[in-house]
């Protein structure tokens, strides 16, 4: 009897089957994915006080338990209160920056960087593809290094500096990496466009005039599966 006869005649779906079976579903693990709550871990409000003849304005950081919702001035706070009344185990609260703004999120060990930005801040520019870092596909900026997303564990970003291709732009204006591309044709289908702008990004960012072999050795981990690869590659000899 078939898998699909098979479930079929248990009354379940094959979406319900996978689900149960904690298997891998377009990318994502569903059933034993990891439990992941994500907040703004700074929320500024303004405050004025007034004590004559002076009024000031001032901008107040507040972080916030992204279970209860309790809010606390600092960041040791907030981790001091998680740990105490949300003891979950393998369950850490991790800090760090994505695209200049700060963020708390709840992981399990196994959650990559990747699954925190698609599924916990809805960054969907990344691709999550090989899962195995192969591909180039999931590339972000981390403290200036291109690295791959899915290849590196949320529970190790603690106080680092993400920046993803949805930072890249301003108010919907291309950067000149990004106008780069664009012009000069580096893009097909566009699924792995994103990373291969990343990981130029980041070349640009400490070379601004790379050579082709330079931009050859940084994209070496990058697949174009339309076979545009060497148009990736010249968008960006000599700089932008």
């Amino acid at each position: 009897m078939s898998e699909k006869t098979e479930i079929e005649k248990k009354g379940l779906s094959r979406r319900e089957f996978l689900k149960d079976a904690g298997l891998v579903v377009g990318g994502a693990t569903v059933g034993s994915m990891a439990f992941l709550n994500s907040c703004k871990a700074t929320t500024t409000e303004t405050t004025t006080i007034t004590s004559p003849p002076i009024t000031t304005t001032a901008t107040v950081s507040t972080y916030i338990d992204p279970i209860d919702g309790t809010t606390y001035s600092s960041m040791a706070a907030l981790k001091a209160h998680f740990n105490a009344v949300h003891p979950h185990g393998d369950a850490t609260l991790v800090a760090f920056t994505v695209n200049g703004k700060g963020y708390a999120f709840q992981v399990k060990p196994y959650t990559s960087l990747g699954s925190v930005l698609r599924e916990g801040l809805g960054l969907f520019g990344l691709k999550l593809a090989c899962g195995m870092g192969e591909c180039g596909a999931c590339t972000v900026i981390v403290d200036g290094l291109a690295v791959h997303s899915c290849a590196i564990l949320a529970v190790e970003m603690e106080g680092r500096v993400v920046q993803t291709i949805e930072g890249l732009s301003n108010n919907g204006v291309l950067n000149p990496v990004q106008q780069k591309y664009y012009d000069n044709e580096g893009w097909a289908c566009g699924f792995c466009t994103p990373g291969f702008v990343m990981a130029a990004q980041a070349l640009i960012n400490v070379n601004p005039h790379p050579t082709l072999s330079q931009v050859q050795l940084a994209l070496s981990g990058h697949q174009c599966m339309c076979g545009n690869n060497h148009r990736a590659i010249n968008a960006i000899v000599g700089g932008i």
